[in-house]
Formats: structure tokens, C-alpha cells, sequence
């Protein structure tokens, strides 16, 4: 079931609806009656999925042969956000 909230409640009670979505509801905070966020249960990968996720990064990285170094990737990440 979705529910909405106004930012006002959701400033009120956020320790509640934080505690709602750890038990798996998603809450649609709005403001003025136009959505602006959404709280949503936090996924922890299984370890499948994890090794799935390195595995597949790995044959990108055969199969296009880029030098790419960890900090070359953090700092792609990063671009931008200052």
C-alpha cells in the first residue's frame, strides 16, 4: 500500500515512517501536493548478487580491454559533485 505524507508530517514524525519502511512500506513525501521524495526499504545484495555484479564488470573489462584503475573510476564518480 502507498502512502503519502506532507513534508510538514514527515518532519513530525520521521523516526515513525523510517520505522514503517525498515518493515517494507514506501512512503511518497510531497510538498503542495507535488511529490519531492520517497522513502523506500534500504536492499542489501545477497552474495549472489554480488559476485554476479563482479563477475560481470570483470568480463566488460576483458572484453574491452580499458586500463582503468579504482581511482580513475572513483574520481568518474565523483565528477561533478563539488
Amino acid at each position: 500500500m502507498a502512502v503519502t505524507v506532507g513534508l510538514a508530517e514527515a518532519k513530525d514524525k520521521l523516526s515513525e515512517l523510517i520505522g514503517r519502511v525498515a518493515q517494507g512500506e514506501e512512503i511518497t513525501i510531497t510538498r503542495h501536493d507535488a511529490a519531492i521524495a520517497r522513502l523506500v526499504p534500504a536492499k542489501r545484495l545477497s552474495r549472489e548478487e554480488v559476485v554476479q555484479a563482479i563477475e560481470g564488470i570483470r568480463a566488460l573489462r576483458a572484453k574491452h580491454r580499458v586500463k582503468l584503475t579504482t581511482e580513475d573510476i572513483i574520481a568518474w564518480k565523483n565528477a561533478g559533485r563539488r
